[in-house]
């Protein structure tokens, strides 16, 4: 598994090479550098040392369930932080999956958190995890899962009001699945720089007309491209002078198998046929940086086989479009580099490969979707 390396070792590189002055800092990292391409680690391979934990601060257990398709139905609750992280530099997240009274619920749901910034009084993605297929665990189990959630350290203080969206009826007095936030506020020097702010670029959880009805946006339909400006079109970002980079927080995820049937196409892929896209697919994102296509491509996939998961019910073994049966799923951090002192505007563009898809409404039953949520972080 890819794990996220600090950007000091980026440093060190340039160091050798001969390109990195001191005086400029990150100013000559690439333009655009991938940090990892998952996000987060298993229980076992705990990422961060004990003994440097200032403060810790959990949640309540939280019995998912079906709430609502609508935001206003979201499950809401409040988490009490410290009223300053001035002595904390990073942030991780245990994210615990457990059962209610017998045990989980039987599906692979999709589970969101956003957590409310009280700054630009918007709403952002903070978690985002599929449940296990439950119904072969016992009232005992549960699953723990570290996430670097660094980029929101200055959102995690004082009283702060978090959401939850849960897509699946299988909840019941007997068996539901649950979640639990733990945050561990560590000692260390601030691990990306000074947060100068931060800015939502994409988010298919807005209202939209080319939504399928369940917070993601419809792939391939026709006369619905998933490229529309109110979708995967162009986005500005006015990036404050003093930045010397800007982190990219990425998480996209394909749902839907509306190709069963073999009629979906991608027109520029040898086969064109898709297999169950979008959630069988593997398919890639390609980032435009004022215009500028970067080589990089992010890869839309996750691998459940083997070592990547764990035994449950279902067809947890399938590899899938950048999630896995009870796992959080994969976010990709992307570092943009080369900022002039005095701030720029950038013009973002994410692509994914076109499609021609055998529905005719961006709601239909069986149309494929993407969950998409990208912020930027400006920091010096």
């Amino acid at each position: 598994m890819w794990r996220r390396f600090p950007i000091v070792c980026l440093l060190v590189a340039m160091t050798f090479t001969g390109c990195y002055k001191p005086d400029i800092r990150y100013r000559e990292l690439p333009r655009l550098s991938q940090l990892d391409s998952l996000g987060w680690d298993w229980e076992e391979d705990r990422p961060f040392d004990l003994r440097k934990v200032i403060t810790t601060v959990s949640t309540d257990t939280l019995r998912l369930h079906f709430f609502g398709w609508s935001a206003e139905e979201d499950s809401l609750f409040t988490v009490t932080f410290p009223n300053s992280v001035q002595n904390s530099g990073r942030v991780w997240l245990t994210y615990r999956m457990g059962g209610w009274n017998q045990g989980p619920a039987e599906w692979d749901m999709t589970t969101m958190i956003k957590i409310y910034d009280k700054k630009n009084n918007q709403w952002l993605e903070f978690v985002r995890a599929i449940t296990p297929y439950g119904g072969s665990f016992k009232s005992n189990w549960e699953k723990k899962f570290y996430i670097d959630v660094t980029e929101f350290l200055p959102l995690l203080q004082g009283d702060v009001d978090f959401r939850i969206f849960y897509c699946g009826w299988d909840a019941t007095d007997k068996r539901a699945h649950t979640a639990q936030m733990t945050f561990s506020f560590m000692d260390e020097k601030p691990y990306y720089g000074e947060c100068l702010g931060w800015q939502k670029v994409y988010d298919s959880t807005l209202p939209n007309e080319g939504g399928n009805g369940y917070r993601a946006w419809s792939y391939g339909v026709p006369g619905w491209s998933i490229e529309d400006s109110t979708r995967l079109g162009n986005r500005t970002l006015d990036v404050p002078a003093g930045t010397n980079h800007v982190l990219l927080r990425v998480c996209i995820t394909g749902h839907g198998q509306d190709a069963y049937n073999g009629t979906g196409k991608f027109p520029q892929r040898t086969p064109s046929t898709a297999t169950n896209c979008a959630e069988f697919d593997r398919n890639f994102y390609t980032i435009f940086i004022n215009g500028e296509r970067m080589e990089k491509q992010g890869n839309i996939w996750e691998m459940n086989s083997g070592s990547n998961n764990y035994s449950q019910a279902g067809t947890y073994k399938y590899n899938r479009a950048g999630w896995g049966p009870g796992k959080p799923c994969n976010v990709q951090h992307w570092l943009i580099g080369q900022i002039p002192p005095k701030g720029e505007t950038l013009t973002l563009n994410f692509d994914l490969d076109e499609y021609i898809s055998p529905c005719t409404k961006p709601n239909d039953d069986k149309v494929a979707c993407y969950y998409v949520m990208v912020d930027a972080f400006f920091y010096r």
